[in-house]
């Protein structure tokens, strides 16, 4: 299923971009646009008010970087606003009281933006994850569901088809699991609802 969603996207985000030369496509391209996007996941596992003083410096920046995401969007523009569905794989490690477990995951937010300024816009959303599985010397085992809910704020820069964006997310739905070592040995229960903070670009077709 998730194969065939991203194969989707794929084929469809090709062929509308090798036709954009005729009179429709330019049409089409003013409310609507595809592209592929991707960016850098950072640790950022405790409260959101924090986070300022996690990234002060470029430095402290460069320590937190985690993971990646790649994947595509679509975005549907009216206006001073815009709705963006994405559609991307995401690698990341959450911290447990200092112990990181490697995570990875199929996401699927869907932003609502508005253009602040030209080049800039704000946008908000929900995020669907589905959880895949788990890297590294302790992983989770998931008790309530492998499918998570969770928001997400940010701020995007648009550079005609280059957008830069920074967001920061929260899990909503409730996610206990089981903290497991290496030798499958119950650490102890939590709730899997970090934060996560990502930087990104995106390029239009």
């Amino acid at each position: 299923m998730k194969k065939s969603i991203l194969l989707l996207f794929f084929c469809f985000a090709t062929a509308f971009g090798q036709n954009t030369s005729n009179p429709v496509s330019q049409v089409v391209n003013k409310f609507f646009e595809v592209g592929w996007k991707a960016g850098l996941n950072f640790d950022s596992s405790g409260d959101i008010n924090n986070l300022a003083n996690e990234f002060r410096t470029v430095d402290d920046a460069k320590g937190l970087v985690n993971g990646f995401n790649i994947g595509l969007y679509t975005e549907f523009k009216l206006l001073k606003l815009y709705i963006r569905p994405e559609v991307h794989f995401s690698k990341f490690g959450t911290t447990f009281d200092n112990i990181t477990v490697g995570q990875s995951r199929l996401e699927a937010p869907v932003s609502l933006g508005l253009k602040l300024l030209p080049i800039l816009s704000a946008f908000a959303g929900p995020s669907y994850r589905y959880n895949l599985g788990n890297s590294g010397e302790y992983s989770l085992e998931t008790l309530t569901s492998e499918s998570t809910f969770g928001l997400h704020l940010g701020a995007r820069i648009h550079l005609g088809k280059f957008g830069i964006d920074a967001r920061i997310e929260r899990g909503l739905s409730e996610n206990e699991a089981q903290l497991l070592s290496a030798n499958n040995v119950n650490i102890g229960t939590v709730d899997n609802r970090a934060t996560q903070a990502s930087l990104g670009i995106s390029y239009a077709f």
